[in-house]
Parts: structure tokens; C-alpha cells; sequence
């Protein structure tokens, strides 16, 4: 099976905001949008891609586009790729989100899931849909490259790793590449993450 690029989107005014993003739709920094140039040039020097697809958040979609138009290639949207749900968390920071709700923690903890606040997808629904698009891309037979959200590329290594992957932490760079693959056994393995020697020059 052909290898699957995730790209974290290039920096948005959110990032640069410091708040949670879930599903809003700010757009990109001048930096983000550097950040984008970046990695398409990157992903065109490496070639060999087939097949671009992105969340339809706008921050995703706009370095999608600048990265479908350096590779020659269309630009498909795919909804699975979106970032988590945070709910009435969107758009504050997480010392907001804590003064606000204080046992909610975003995630799990101990394989427990937290209470939901109004309006929140849930780490079970999100970590589905985040599995299938991943398979789905991974089975299409295409090397593809995938714009999506911090979210769901540490859903996809968490997967990735099986039960460790709940208790680890990834480290996800604006614009970054992480690779997945599948071995002989028909696991999925991580071949490079956070791949960021691109941006050095970006700042």
C-alpha cells in the first residue's frame, strides 16, 4: 500500500491567539501562509504524489491549496479530516476553558472519558471517523498527502501506537509531516514525524 503524508495546517490567527480552535474557521497568518509555501516546495522536491485531500476548515483548506497548486494536482475536501469538536471550549483559551469547567481536561484520562461540554464531538466519535479516513487513504492505492489538525494526527499515532498511545504526547509543528505506512503484517506504522526541516528557514 502506498504511504499516507499528514501535514498539520500552516499557522492560523487561532495559533497565534493562543485559544482552542475545534471547528472555527480562522484563517492563516502571513507566517501560516509562509509555512504553507514551505512545505508544498518540500513535498514537490520529494515527488511522487498521487492524491491531495484536506479538511474543509478554512486554515487547512488554504494550505491545501497552496500545496495542490505546487504538486499540479486538484484539491479534494474530506470532512473526516477536521479537526475535534470542542464545542462551547471554541474560541477560549484553556485557562478560559478550566475557569469555566474545571473537570474537563480535552481528553481522557486513564481511558476515561471526561463529561462532554455542550456542544463536544467526544474522543470516541472523533477517534472513528479519524480511523477510517486514515484506512480509507492508506488502502487508495495513491501516495497522499492529507491537510489536516493537530488533533488528528495525534489521534492517528495514538491509534497507531494501540494502548501506549493513549498515554503519550506528540510534539505537532505548523506545517510539520508525519508518514504512515503499512508493513507486510498490514499495520499501520509511523515512517517520520513532525518532519519539520522545511520551516527552517520560514522562522
Amino acid at each position: 500500500m502506498a504511504p499516507l503524508l499528514l501535514v498539520r495546517h500552516g499557522q492560523s490567527e487561532g495559533n497565534a491567539a493562543g485559544v482552542i480552535q475545534g471547528q472555527l474557521n480562522p484563517p492563516l497568518t502571513v507566517l501560516g501562509r509562509a509555512q504553507a509555501r514551505a512545505v508544498a516546495e518540500r513535498l514537490r522536491a520529494e515527488g511522487g504524489v498521487g492524491r491531495v485531500v484536506a479538511s474543509p476548515l478554512a486554515r487547512a483548506r488554504a494550505t491545501g491549496e497552496t500545496i495542490a497548486a505546487a504538486l499540479g494536482l486538484p484539491l479534494a475536501a474530506d470532512a473526516r479530516l477536521m479537526e475535534y469538536g470542542f464545542g462551547e471550549a471554541s474560541g477560549l483559551t484553556p485557562a478560559e476553558v478550566y475557569e469555566r469547567y474545571p473537570d474537563w481536561s480535552g481528553g481522557r484520562a486513564d481511558g476515561v472519558e471526561r463529561p462532554l461540554l455542550p456542544g463536544e464531538e467526544g474522543m470516541d466519535a472523533f477517534e472513528a471517523r479519524v480511523a477510517a479516513v486514515v484506512d480509507d487513504l492508506l488502502a487508495s492505492g495513491e501516495r497522499a498527502v492529507a491537510i489536516a489538525h493537530g488533533g488528528v494526527i495525534t489521534a492517528a499515532l495514538s491509534l497507531a501506537f494501540g494502548d501506549a498511545g493513549a498515554r503519550l504526547r506528540f510534539r505537532m509543528e505548523n506545517c510539520a509531516i508525519t508518514e504512515f505506512a503499512r508493513d507486510a503484517a498490514g499495520r499501520t506504522v509511523i515512517r517520520r514525524h513532525n518532519d519539520a526541516c522545511h520551516l527552517h528557514a520560514v522562522g
